[in-house]
């Protein structure tokens, strides 16, 4: 059956998991059999609260959702769940090993959406994680446009299709994309911590590296500032610049200025020479006046070369 992308995305959006697994067939494998790939970058918390749950349902409740991709499981969905088997096995419950599964055969692009739809069932999310999730989805959209799996319509962003499927907007998508792109580590590790929120985190990843390190550093010790505080400073620093660029922007303006009367000036002594030499001709020599010819010509022949106007007359 071929690769049906938006049937999926839809799926994802409405919560039909059933819909996503439909063409999956079922497999029992030792859980050490299944390669857990770097597309899985969430977080991987309470693992020892969902062992102790599957140690005592005897199972795991729902099976781990597989991709086969040239004779390779990788798993798809279930990465806490296939954690807390190998917790258990590790600690001697063998029993626990061979686990059910469900797979279908996938290209690498085809897994990489499997992975993205199945965490989008997942409700063990912090706001790190929707983060890591916004840019997994936008790579792998357009890794899909590529590959010609995916055809938006006229006026369609990759950035709508992920807020959609995310159940949120595309502002707050931005703002993913600004704290993934432009926030100093320190900023994200306190974002990552949930020390930091969404509107905080995006506002400090405006400000230059140091003043984002500062804010960090306050946040790490255990002050609590606002991301009101924190856009505040955004467009303190943005006033500044713009002040520095309408500084600039004068002193420029300015500099030209000086250049127009510098070349006025030079202009006004040539022509006050000129007239000078109007009142004074009678006292020339005739090399002196032989010396104006010659100059006259000179300049008659530069007016030719370059295609220059005429400025005027001295009289």
């Amino acid at each position: 059956m071929a690769f049906d992308i938006k049937k999926l995305m839809n799926a994802a959006t409405t919560g039909e998991a059933g819909v996503i697994e439909k063409d999956f067939a079922e497999i029992r494998l030792d859980y050490e059999k299944i390669i857990v790939t770097k597309h899985n970058k969430y977080s991987m918390d309470e693992i020892e609260e969902l062992a102790a749950g599957i140690e005592m349902a005897g199972d795991l409740h729902e099976p781990l959702i597989l991709g086969r991709i040239n004779g390779e499981y990788w798993l798809a969905s279930g990465h806490r769940r296939r954690a807390a088997i190998e917790m258990l096995v590790q600690g001697g419950a063998e029993n626990f090993r061979v686990v059910n599964c469900r797979y279908k055969d996938m290209t690498e692009t085809e897994f990489r959406l499997h992975v993205l739809i199945g965490n989008a069932f997942n409700r063990h999310y912090t706001d790190y994680d929707k983060m890591i999730e916004a840019e997994e989805w936008k790579n792998a959209l357009k890794q899909a446009q590529r590959e010609k799996l995916l055809i938006l319509e006229h006026g369609e962003r990759v950035r709508d299709y992920v807020a959609r499927i995310m159940g949120t907007s595309a502002a707050v998508i931005g703002d993913y994309n600004r704290i993934n792109k432009n926030a100093v580590p320190e900023v994200k590790e306190q974002f990552e911590k949930g020390e930091m929120g969404v509107t905080a985190a995006a506002a400090a990843s405006q400000l230059p590296e140091s003043e984002q390190k500062e804010i960090a550093g306050r946040v790490a010790a255990g002050e609590d500032i606002k991301a009101q505080e924190i856009r505040e400073m955004v467009d303190a620093k943005k006033g500044e610049e713009k002040e520095k660029r309408s500084i600039a922007e004068q002193k420029a303006d300015q500099m030209s200025d000086t250049d127009t009367n510098e070349e006025e000036k030079e202009n006004a002594r040539r022509l006050h020479a000129l007239k000078m030499l109007e009142k004074y001709y009678i006292y020339m020599s005739d090399e002196e006046v032989g010396i104006l010819e010659r100059m006259l010509e000179d300049c008659k022949r530069r007016k030719r070369e370059y295609g220059l106007d005429d400025v005027g007359s001295t009289v």
